[in-house]
């Protein structure tokens, strides 16, 4: 093999997968033939009808395509010679090299965690992409981007489906860490997706530039001396793969960090092109094909408009940290007064997790736990703008006073905080009291006595939407200036982050939710039963259907008008929420037509349920006055272990139900964030108690280190909960209110895992002290899972 690839070696991939002699995996004959004919600009439709023929499952399912309603011919085409008049031959090219990938390598695979049309709907979109990128960028060869960008991922259906290892426990080892997928894959079982898809590509003997992008679209290649053409097109590769999963498409259903490698940027100016352009037309064309291939592709342009602008922003401060040759910063540690240097990192710090978060109050907890871990301040907080005043809302308090203070309003442009938000200026105070900006109010409010502050803006471009502000030191310094340049780098990193999550859940909501109910859609019930073991833990051995229709609803619409069609909507979506279950799940599956699945629900119970819709519906639309409408339920019991049987009860006589029309839309971030924090502050805190009071009884000994006396002792655990301690110490202690003690205790449970806190003292009673936790990480696992058992 070519040594410019710099493969790895026979031996070495045995050891990744099982290499079978008689079961070698192959690249299908019929794909490889396609492709030699794309390269022949003599080859003609003859030649392409013979090949495509030589297999007769391809053919038809070609044909199939050319006759689905994603073409829209006016008669049915039953000869590929037919389908190429009004087709082109281009066109009918590329549509066969698809189904013959598809069909013979991609379609079905071994675990279930690795779902398939995920992963096809995502090689399509690359393909699509790269060749729309192609063109803008004047690569004289569009198609062989395409095929490039549809191959490009084919070392994990290797992986799959020969791996030595599960894939699919190395995709749930992905999805829970905040490593690029292909720093996990080698990690894990040692060689990367790329690598894999690589030595196969060039074992089959494709050509050296397809082989190129499928081995250097994750690496950097820039020492390696690749001609013009050939950089380029790993380039185009590259950036499509990585648009992909900005726009919510990746291989797999997971967030994960945007990188990307240096050339990619110094090749293809991004601002050269129309990005959007490119986008607009993927979506144009995969959208078309996504009813044949029966996956969702969501829409709502704008927001994954926003959504890739956040993710080009945050990829260029991640392959800043990924790539760069030394990536730890030496930042000078202003709480030592030795003037020592720690290494510290905020790209690695921040950039992995941040890019993990799936919502905006994962982002902020991240945030502040790493804000409080760098500066050691005795208070912190997040104040987003109120959008219809422009005050000040505290959303996120860490510290002294944090219930007192959460949610409290200050009015737009008082304070240290008002001047940041107006002027978007970071500000450091070393001292308030000679600063005519610092309002008295909330130490008033509160009880504190503020020393000092930082504060700088959360910010995307132009827009100000809110402020992080620090108070005082534990170990009573000022601030510095080189804390305020250091709070700067997170703020922007965390206003990027937030933008990113932002429109992150908005694109999901889009994709899985109806919008004009609220209700999960037809995407949504067709994936909550596509998995026997999931539809068994989520919904038991036996459960209930029942399909709810609205009769007579398309011609209500069309006498009355839109409108009345949807308050008679709007009226059962109220019964049917009303007569909702905790465990119940309903979807919208067309216009008319709901779907609810009742969890260990038998016969009977579902009859029930049915009864008490149509006579709470009946009740409705009498008393209102509303002309009569009536509303058909069908209940269906099935068991988990027919679940199959779910698809045909609801695929036959529903097969002609329209979908709803989409009107999703989307308020700035500005307008919504508060709330949105607020919805998700609620939830959290519906689940969590956090007073010492409500923590578990325990016995466990530790002890603690008085931070500022030094003073050491022993202590005994009573009370525990994720944010709160309660503990015993002895009576001849010197400890006080607000003190701050370094703690360490070992857990009982199997693993005897060893916690380390520090804590601030909220509570004595004699020898016995409340306490909370100063700064607990967002993610405690081992005392989670404690606390739980």
């Amino acid at each position: 093999m070519n040594s410019k690839f710099n493969h790895p070696s026979t031996s070495d991939i045995k050891k990744v997968l099982k290499l079978d002699i008689k079961k070698l995996p192959s690249f299908p004959q019929v794909a490889t033939k396609l492709l030699e004919v794309s390269r022949d600009e003599t080859a003609s439709l003859a030649d392409l009808s013979k090949i495509v023929e030589t297999d007769p499952g391809i053919s038809v399912r070609v044909l199939e395509i050319v006759n689905s309603a994603m073409y829209g011919l006016g008669r049915k085409i039953t000869a590929l010679s037919e389908a190429v008049v009004f087709l082109g031959l281009d066109e009918i090219k590329k549509l066969a090299i698809g189904m013959t990938v598809f069909e013979k390598m991609f379609k079905s695979g071994r675990a279930k965690e690795f779902d398939r049309l995920l992963f096809w709907r995502h090689c399509l979109c690359v393909a699509v992409l790269s060749m729309e990128i192609a063109k803008e960028t004047g690569y004289p060869d569009p198609e062989e981007a395409y095929i490039a960008g549809l191959l490009h991922d084919v070392g994990k259906v290797l992986l799959d489906i020969q791996g030595r290892m599960d894939y699919g426990e190395v995709i749930q080892e992905i999805s829970v860490s905040t490593d690029p997928v292909i720093e996990k894959e080698r990690s894990i079982i040692g060689l990367g997706h790329d690598d894999i898809g690589a030595f196969f590509c060039s074992m089959w003997k494709l050509p050296e530039k397809l082989v190129m992008a499928v081995k250097y679209h994750h690496q950097s290649f820039e020492p390696l001396n690749f001609s013009k053409e050939e950089t380029q097109l790993i380039s185009i590769v590259s950036l499509a793969d990585f648009l992909c999963w900005t726009q919510g498409i990746g291989s797999f259903d997971i967030i994960r960090p945007p990188i990307l490698s240096p050339e990619v940027e110094k090749t293809i100016k991004l601002d050269s092109f129309d990005i959007i352009k490119c986008i607009l037309h993927m979506n144009k064309e995969v959208e078309t094909i996504s009813e044949f291939y029966h996956f969702v592709f969501p829409s709502m342009s704008q927001v994954r408009e926003n959504l890739l602008w956040a993710n080009l922003k945050l990829s260029k401060i991640n392959t800043k940290y990924y790539y760069q040759e030394d990536p730890v910063t030496q930042i000078q540690d202003m709480n030592s007064t030795t003037g020592e240097t720690i290494p510290f990192d905020i790209g690695l710090e921040l950039g992995k997790p941040l890019s993990k978060a799936k919502t905006i109050k994962e982002v902020l907890d991240i945030v502040m736990y790493q804000v409080g871990c760098m500066f050691q301040p005795l208070h912190w907080s997040i104040l987003l703008k109120e959008p219809k005043t422009g005050d000040m809302v505290f959303s996120v308090v860490v510290g002294t006073n944090k219930k007192k203070l959460q949610g409290v309003k200050l009015p737009k442009g008082e304070g240290i905080a008002g001047h940041i938000m107006a002027t978007g200026e970071s500000v450091i105070v070393e001292d308030v009291a000679i600063d005519k900006r610092f309002s008295l109010r909330v130490d008033k409010y509160t009880g504190f006595k503020t020393r000092s502050i930082i504060g700088s803006p959360l910010k995307t471009d132009d827009n100000i939407f809110g402020v992080i502000e620090l108070i005082n030191r534990i170990s009573d310094d000022n601030f510095t200036s080189q804390d305020l340049k250091i709070l700067s780098s997170i703020a922007e990193y965390a206003a990027i982050a937030i933008e990113r999550s932002y429109y992150n859940q908005a694109l999901k909501n889009i994709a899985t939710k109806d919008s004009l109910t609220g209700f999960k859609n037809r995407w949504s019930f067709e994936r909550a039963v596509s998995n026997k073991d999931e539809v068994l833990k989520r919904y038991g051995t036996i459960f209930s259907m029942l399909i709810v229709e609205i009769d007579l609803f398309g011609k209500i619409n069309e006498m009355m008008g839109r409108s009345a069609g949807d308050a008679i909507l709007k009226k059962l979506v109220q019964v049917l929420k009303k007569n909702k279950r905790r465990k119940d799940d309903i979807f919208r599956y067309g216009e008319d037509t709901f779907i609810i699945l009742l969890p260990q629900t038998y016969q009977d119970d579902a009859e029930l349920v049915k009864q008490n819709i149509l006579s709470a519906f009946s009740l409705v639309v009498s008393t209102e006055g509303q002309m009569p409408v009536k509303i058909n339920i069908s209940p269906h019991t099935v068991s988990a272990a027919d679940f199959g049987q779910l698809k045909d009860l609801v695929e036959k006589p529903l097969s002609k139900v329209k979908a709803p029309l989409k009107e999703d839309t989307i308020v700035d971030i500005e307008d919504s964030l508060q709330p949105l924090i607020e919805q998700e502050s609620q939830k959290e805190t519906s689940d969590i108690k956090s007073t010492p009071a409500s923590g578990k009884t325990v016995s466990l000994k530790g002890n603690f280190v008085h931070l500022k006396t030094k003073i050491t002792g022993y202590m005994g655990v009573e009370r525990l909960s994720l944010d709160a301690i309660g503990f015993r110490v002895v009576k001849s202690h010197s400890i006080k209110v607000n003190d701050f003690l370094d703690i360490q205790f070992t857990l009982d449970g199997m693993k005897k895992s060893l916690v380390e806190r520090r804590i601030v003292v909220r509570e004595i009673k004699d020898n016995y002290i409340n306490a909370e936790f100063y700064n607990p990480p967002p993610y405690a696992k081992n005392l989670g899972f404690y606390l739980m058992s």
